[in-house]
């Protein structure tokens, strides 16, 4: 007690050291605290882990100040002592409420996707679902190891993986009238929902094909109680662990314990189909961009001019928020003199003189970010290439790796190392841009390559969408048969000369998008674009070659 009096912000106020070993074996496990500490007889030692676990708690929340003899801390190591007076502590107690409320049911945890990017859909579908589509109909497979197999051929799976069980459960375990509950990470509860069908693969569905239906009961978002953590897996069996079934449906059932919704939130939903809309692209391939994004936390759109890079980017972002918020999405542009400074923290010049220590634009980003955890951000970099990577990025090369974005990984900043540590949070999405027809630009750092996910982009002036675009914009059908048919057959000649240019210099279908001061789109509209916007990208390709391009332009125009 003489400890704490001295310092109350290193040691605990417990007359003996039994009760601070029992605090430290029932978070040990959830921590990674390991067993010598907690039966270590030295005082310091045990005190040491009471501020770590104290540190990890507020970060999940916890109050500042909070005591672990309050609730619900309590409750994690004297389980005996609720806050109704009954022994949460008893199987006999716990397994006749689960008798009462669920029968002989089972209860799933499943996590929709990653970052719960597949919520929405499964709220507004009343369905659940996992990935891995390309293993198939899981039915085929008698057993789990027939399914284990399968992924090894698509996914490379490594042996002693929990995805194999999961998909196995999905098909064959799971019943109709069991009971699902959906969680985002380890910390959030976002509704439960009967099981009301048998599994079914769905070829049609461009996201998760495996697929259950479900009449959803609950839906909101309950933050879990600090010192308490959800499964990680994908789907895991908990009918077992009576205690976390009966605090996840107290949770629940429990109003007053809904999270509020913000005021962007309380705005209606912003859909795949509303991001898909006028973007031309394949909703396969969005599918993938958004999964690879959700993922890897970072992506690279790379392609020719004109392909719509920019446009599909502001879609991601508001598809990955869920909601049409631009105060979370911030553009930036790369260029040769960018700095780390601009981009992460630097000394600049004041108006009295003198020089002052300022964040970068991102910096200040992730700083907003992590004072709002809840909330998702999208940071988009325009010709992210055209910078000097290393140099712009400094140590936040390996602060942006999906694995990297939490406290344990901050690093003292070059500009400020007495400062606090800084980190990434991993509420923070990168969407980079690349032109691939520049000729200024040198390769991309193998580095940045690891860490982000590539997707190609390309022309889409073939497609039906496009045309049907097009018309519904007030083109005229001449001009549009001349976009969609002669517009092909110049990128096919671009692809076709590998010795100077190739697929990457291809002329994208944005050219001719109709702007808003656009009034009549006639041949003399289409003309202007050709000469204004296409033929200088024609000469700077074939710059040695001005006959040639002369002949191209006679092309489209004749």
């Amino acid at each position: 007690m003489l400890l704490y009096l001295l310092f109350p912000n290193d040691f605990e106020p417990f007359s003996t050291i039994r009760q601070k070993r029992l605090i430290v074996r029932s978070f040990a496990q959830e921590f990674g605290i390991e067993p010598a500490a907690y039966n270590n007889k030295n005082r310091i030692i045990v005190d040491q882990k009471l501020v770590v676990i104290r540190n990890k708690l507020r970060e999940d929340g916890a109050p500042p100040n909070f005591d672990f003899r309050d609730d619900p801390y309590r409750k994690i190591w004297q389980p005996a002592s609720s806050q109704d007076g009954h022994s949460l502590s008893s199987q006999e107690e716990a397994d006749r409420w689960y008798q009462e409320r669920f029968g002989t049911a089972r209860i799933w945890l499943l996590a929709p996707g990653g970052s719960a990017a597949c919520w929405d859909e499964f709220r507004q579908n009343g369905i659940i679902g996992i990935g891995w589509n390309d293993i198939g109909d899981i039915r085929q497979f008698r057993d789990q190891r027939e399914v284990h197999e399968r992924l090894q051929e698509c996914y490379d799976i490594k042996s002693g993986s929990p995805t194999s069980l999961a998909c196995y459960q999905f098909a064959y375990a799971m019943q109709t009238g069991d009971h699902v509950v959906v969680k985002e990470g380890i910390k959030r509860i976002l509704g439960h929902g009967v099981i009301v069908s048998d599994y079914e693969f769905d070829q049609s569905r461009a996201g998760m094909q495996h697929v259950r239906r479900v009449k959803w009961d609950r839906v909101g978002r309950w933050r879990v109680p600090a010192g308490r953590s959800l499964a990680r897996k994908t789907l895991t069996d908990i009918t077992s662990n009576r205690d976390l079934v009966k605090s996840a449906f107290h949770l629940m059932d429990g109003s007053d314990s809904i999270e509020p919704k913000t005021e962007q939130e309380s705005e209606p939903i912003y859909t795949q189909q509303e991001a898909l809309k006028d973007v031309f692209l394949p909703e396969a391939q969005f599918v993938r961009i958004v999964d690879g994004l959700l993922r890897k936390k970072n992506v690279i759109l790379q392609g020719p001019p004109g392909v719509g890079k920019t446009f599909i980017a502001k879609r991601l972002a508001y598809c990955v928020i869920g909601y049409s918020v631009p105060d979370r999405v911030q553009m930036i542009q790369f260029h040769q003199s960018y700095s780390y400074e601009d981009f992460i923290q630097g000394y600049r010049p004041m108006e009295q003189g003198g020089f002052e220590l300022r964040n970068g634009v991102f910096y200040s980003f992730c700083r907003e970010a992590s004072a709002n955890h809840d909330r998702r951000y999208v940071f988009i970099i325009d010709e992210v290439n055209r910078g000097n990577l290393s140099k712009i990025f400094g140590e936040l090369m390996m602060l942006i790796e999906a694995d990297k974005r939490n406290p344990e990984y901050a690093v003292p900043l070059t500009y400020s190392p007495e400062s606090e540590p800084f980190y990434v949070p991993d509420n923070v999405y990168i969407i980079g841009m690349m032109n691939t027809a520049d000729r200024s630009l040198a390769m991309v750092d193998y580095a940045l390559r690891r860490r982000f996910s590539f997707h190609s982009l390309r022309p889409e002036v073939e497609s039906d969408e496009f045309s049907n675009y097009l018309n519904q914009s007030g083109v005229d059908e001449d001009v549009i048969d001349k976009i969609v048919n002669r517009m092909p057959a110049l990128n096919k000649r671009i692809r076709q000369d590998a010795s100077n240019l190739g697929p990457g210099f291809e002329i994208g279908h944005s050219f001719f998008c109709p702007r808003e001061n656009d009034e009549e789109m006639d041949l003399s509209w289409y003309e202007a674009v050709v000469r204004q916007e296409i033929e200088p990208l024609l000469r700077e390709y074939w710059f040695d070659r001005p006959d040639h391009v002369d002949q191209e332009i006679r092309k489209l125009l004749a």
